[in-house]
């Protein structure tokens, strides 16, 4: 295993301003690696979504034709422009997002595989982008590109989804930073039928066994939006059938190497968890988005109108009891969005109690209702970040043995993405404490 390079209170800095600030594209638009391409168009332009040609009536019996349309719909939306565009800085290993800014003081520019990230003619870094799976170049049965029945894909996680859109976001309550179901086929979709799910299962397995017989092992997060009322009965039917169609394809041996998290809406009867985990859940991750309860209420009125903020937290809680804590029980929360001292005072709490929050920063994504709304600053994201490693060198250790021993027997993948700075101070932390 290589040796994982130092990282600097610096490096933490110049990837603090990538996430806030952007970067301004040097290079024209054909001279770009495809990575970048697509992201390299005008605001105006963004919304290709809307040429998707989508009937009137989606034929629900044809889920090869239903997989397609949402395929396209998905490639060619705003969504997908701004993920996935990932940056290795090279002398610290840390991975940062590529967000454009024709306003930023940061340049990017590109020289054969070398990235370099300047501020008024000042080189800070330079990068590479990762080397893309060979796997993600593959054909479904159906013709399909695998990533046609993968929604998200990396290293480290495979995303599997029970329902393919978001009621919140249909009905004008979905949280107001996110388009993850902006889609015109999600926007028309309450509920897909249990046969045609058992069919679009039979394509996300298919999907990872291609990854899985190409050497990737990791988290398979089992999630989607918002289930409308009438449905919401059916979630661990349709939980079961996801699960079980991916343990037939891959078979009960190399199911016992992958780590299934449920990423969903906590459920009415926290009982539901023991089945959760009976049918082969490893881990949870119950994503609260922000730690103030008036916020929550504001900025995810879908959420809040199933279940107000503390059941959210409680059903965090009864996770650890039965999963275990720290990365046994996660749970996204929106870095940026709610004053510091709420942040910082919310996610002590919670890592008091064994959970541990991933603050992933806000970015104004395209098509939600708060695009065009600032990240904050990098110095900010800084501050937050050191308090946030503060209450989790504080609490960890009452909690890292139990945690160890839950996950020992699968991979628990490191928790730093380049969403966010947190994990990347820990790791500093860290290994600044090895050297003494």
């Amino acid at each position: 295993m290589a040796k994982r390079k130092t990282i600097t209170k610096e490096d933490i800095f110049i990837k603090a301003r990538l996430i806030s600030e952007g970067v301004c594209l040097q290079d024209k638009l054909e001279d770009l690696p495809p990575e970048l391409r697509g992201i390299s168009v005008k605001d105006s332009e963004l919304n290709l979504s809307e040429n998707i040609e989508v009937p009137d009536k989606l034929d629900f019996s044809d889920t090869g034709k239903l997989m397609e349309l949402s395929y396209l719909s998905r490639a060619q939306s705003s969504t997908n422009r701004f993920l996935g565009n990932t940056l290795i800085l090279d002398k610290s290993d840390l991975k940062a997002p590529i967000y454009p800014n024709k306003h930023s003081r940061l340049d990017l520019s590109i020289e054969d595989e070398t990235v370099s990230i300047s501020d008024g003619g000042k080189e800070l870094a330079t990068g590479h982008f990762p080397k893309r799976f060979e796997w993600l170049d593959s054909k479904l049965s159906n013709g399909l590109p695998i990533v046609a029945a993968l929604p998200a894909a990396s290293a480290g996680i495979i995303n599997l989804v029970f329902t393919l859109s978001c009621m919140n976001y249909n009905t004008n309550r979905g949280c107001r930073y996110c388009n993850l179901f902006a889609n015109p086929i999600s926007r028309k979709i309450s509920m897909l039928p249990k046969e045609t799910l058992r069919e679009w299962s039979k394509y996300q397995a298919e999907a990872v066994k291609i990854a899985i017989n190409a050497g990737w092992r990791g988290n398979i997060a089992l999630s989607g939006g918002a289930l409308a009322p009438a449905q919401r009965k059916e979630y661990l039917e349709r939980l079961e059938i996801v699960i079980n169609t991916l343990r037939e394809a891959v078979g009960e041996g190399v199911m016992s190497e992958l780590r299934l998290v449920y990423n969903h809406f906590p459920p009415e009867n926290f009982a539901d968890m023991e089945k959760w985990k009976e049918i082969g859940v490893d881990a949870t991750s119950i994503d609260l988005e922000v730690m103030d309860s008036a916020y929550f209420a504001a900025i995810c009125p879908g959420k809040n109108a199933y279940k107000p903020h503390e059941y959210w937290k409680k059903a965090q809680e009864v996770s650890v009891d039965i999963f275990g804590p720290l990365f046994n029980t996660t749970g996204c929360i929106v870095m940026g969005i709610e004053p510091m001292s709420t942040l910082i005072e919310g996610i002590d709490e919670r890592l008091s109690k064994g959970i541990m929050p991933i603050p992933l920063v806000f970015y104004s994504a395209p098509g939600s209702a708060y695009w065009g709304f600032r990240a904050p600053t990098a110095e900010w994201l800084v501050e937050a970040s050191e308090k946030i490693a503060d209450s989790f060198m504080k609490h960890s250790p009452k909690f890292l043995a139990r945690a160890m021993a839950k996950a020992r027997r699968k991979r628990t993948p490191r928790q730093s993405t380049h969403l966010t700075v947190v994990f990347d101070e820990i790791q500093r932390r860290i290994q600044e404490l090895r050297r003494k």
